[in-house]
């Protein structure tokens, strides 16, 4: 097996050194001859922010090229690059070139593969829309859903993963999971007929436009032989395509994974021109596809309820998004109706580490994570500082570092979440519901639910704006949630009980029930709430013993309370002998895992104003007059 990848790595590197570049054809020869049909090349931008406006320049450039060679070319850019158009575009096409985001896998933000929204495209959610906010088709859909001409060519331009790559920010990863993405992003385009998928990270697909379109090259020489080469090709069987060979050309030999290929073997131009159905007859629509319209809800007179949630939040779960609708014409009710799902984190609540554990190396997140500063204290230290004195004399001693002061972000830009692929809703006489998964890290949150019709295509605002977003807090395995009143007045060295309802809003019981047999028996065990004082303002002799004279008794809850219960308390609590303003901070000790506030949850704090006893006043009968002489 080693020796059949080092003849097949040489034959390729050979192959790409051995043939030389080739000059642009006319239009004429792009078709065999005899043959009334030409290459269909479809050209696609999809929305990625400040990007886009130079990925359609580069884009429309790229139409130029192909024109050149064949009259069947179709441009489909942002903010019109929806499904439904590329997709029909997409039939048939020998050459397609995609610049916009990729979605692909190892990645940050799942465990696993997903085929629904990874490896495929980022697009507009519906016509007439942005550059900014975009929607994953994934392999799935391309597999499902397009039918590409024989041999045809997919060049992938600009996009995350694509090539083994990560995205700006976050890092890159090991050459493994690098050689996993390239092949996973090639899967999807192959199962719809492509016979070679090509990704590069930084350059124009003009060069291979060329290439592909000449119909004299292999289409693995003219990868060999790009500009952008940076020598370190290597090859390896693909997985998710058996039959076809995956290269990989970085900028180092483990890292900077810009360039990759998935190809059939032996592949020419020649082949892909002999595959090609396209028409001879120039297209004159403009972007070769009229825009579609925006699909609405409203038109159809359908009025929907406050959306709810069935089922408990608590991380990773899956629970229903469900709302009730009424219309008066039920044949205008469209027989599917999809919804997407979309979290945006407003207050993430991170997993507290053991006091003796590690911090790992690396954690993947989310969120981009900054790269290390230049002046970071692992940088190797100058000689002038770490080693002796130029003169031979004794080593000067060294100053102390002045600490620098942290960055506050006070601002912050909001971290988007991710956009998860549509999927239908169950619809009945007046109900629809739709399943949804919650986020695996607890905290609040921001959902946004948004309605597509049967092809993934975003209802218009009108309709959107018929669904509010929710704001769900998401639980964690150990949480809960103390309703207390949030100000409380009491005089000096008043005792009182202050009524509370708690809730175990984790995943398993705090203690056990008490089990009472003939032979063995066990006590019950229980959380409790406890709680402390603390002073507000002035920290002298006087505050200090008030505080020290301030109580509060543990309030027991029931034995073995189990998630999803809602119980009362009272809590006897001892005010300070001494008027001011204090705060009562409030905790939850479980039998099992010891504080809640030490996991993670924030703790119940009431404002407490104690003012001082009033003083009594004598009634006039206790009032006694004065005798004669006094």
């Amino acid at each position: 097996m080693r020796r059949w990848f080092i003849e097949v790595v040489t034959s390729l590197v050979m192959a790409g050194l051995a043939i030389p570049a080739l000059a642009p054809a006319t239009v004429a020869a792009a078709s065999p001859a005899g043959r009334g049909t030409v290459p269909k090349v479809v050209v696609i931008v999809g929305p990625a922010g400040a990007a886009t406006s130079h990925y359609r320049v580069e884009a429309r450039a790229a139409a130029d090229v192909a024109r050149t060679y064949t009259p069947d070319v179709t441009e489909i850019y942002s903010p019109n690059a929806t499904w439904p158009a590329v997709r029909s575009a997409l039939q048939g096409a020998s050459l397609v070139i995609y610049l916009g985001h990729g979605n692909g896998w190892p990645s940050p933000y799942r465990n696993g593969p997903y085929p629904p929204t990874q490896n495929g495209f980022g697009l507009n959610p519906s016509p007439n829309g942005d550059d900014h906010t975009h929607q994953y088709f994934g392999e799935a859909k391309i597999e499902a859903e397009v039918h590409l001409a024989p041999n045809a060519v997919v060049l992938l331009n600009h996009l995350c993963y694509a090539s083994g790559n990560s995205e700006p920010g976050v890092p890159e990863g090991t050459l493994s999971m690098a050689r996993q993405r390239v092949d996973n992003f090639a899967a999807g385009f192959i199962a719809a007929g492509a016979a070679a998928v090509v990704a590069e990270a930084w350059t124009s697909p003009d060069y291979m436009i060329r290439n592909v379109l000449a119909g004299r090259r292999s289409i693995d020489a003219a990868w060999h032989g790009a500009p952008s080469a940076n020598g370190h090709a290597f090859a390896f069987a693909s997985r998710r395509s058996p039959g076809y060979i995956a290269q990989m050309d970085p900028e180092r030999r483990n890292s900077g994974f810009t360039r990759s290929i998935v190809l059939k073997a032996g592949l020419a131009s020649a082949d892909v021109l002999r595959g090609a159905t396209g028409r001879r007859t120039p297209r004159t629509d403009g972007q070769a596809l009229a825009v579609p319209l925006t699909p609405s809800l409203v038109t159809t007179g359908i009025a929907l309820t406050s959306p709810r949630l069935l089922g408990r939040t608590s991380m990773g779960t899956r629970i229903q998004y469900r709302f009730t609708f009424s219309i008066a014409d039920r044949t205008r009710l469209p027989k599917a109706i999809q919804a997407s799902v979309r979290w945006d984190p407003i207050e993430v609540v991170a997993p507290n580490l053991p006091a003796d554990a590690a911090a790992p190396a690396t954690a993947p997140s989310a969120a981009p994570t900054s790269a290390p500063s230049p002046a970071s204290s692992t940088a190797p230290a100058s000689a002038s500082s770490a080693g002796p004195a130029a003169s031979g004399g004794p080593t000067p001693a060294a100053t102390p570092a002045v600490p620098t002061p942290p960055k506050l972000d006070l601002v912050v830009p909001e971290r988007i979440g991710d956009v998860v692929a549509p999927v239908k809703g169950k619809i009945t006489k007046t109900v629809m519901t739709f399943p949804l998964t919650l986020p695996k890290v607890a905290g609040r949150y921001r959902l946004t639910v948004t309605l597509h019709d049967a092809d993934g295509v975003a209802y218009d605002a009108a309709t959107q704006a018929m669904l509010p977003s929710l704001l769900v807090r998401v639980t964690a395995a150990l949480d809960a949630q103390i309703v207390a009143p949030a100000r409380v007045q009491l005089t000096t060295g008043a005792t009182t009980d202050v009524a509370l309802w708690v809730a175990n809003l984790g995943t398993g019981a705090w203690g056990r029930q008490a089990v009472v047999g003939r032979k063995n028996s066990t006590p019950g065990t229980s959380a409790r709430v406890v709680a402390r004082w603390i002073a507000l303002g002035a920290d002298d002799p006087v505050t200090t013993q008030a505080i020290q004279s301030a109580a509060a008794t543990p309030a027991e809850l029931p034995p073995g309370l189990v998630p999803g219960k809602l119980v009362s308390a009272d809590l006897p609590v001892f005010a300070p002998w001494a008027p001011g303003d204090y705060l009562l901070v409030l905790d939850i000790e479980t039998p099992d895992d010891g504080s809640i506030v030490a996991a993670g949850v924030a703790p119940t704090v009431i404002r407490v104003k104690v003012v001082p006893e009033p003083v009594a006043t004598p009634s006039p009968a206790e009032v006694v007059p004065a005798g004669p002489g006094q």
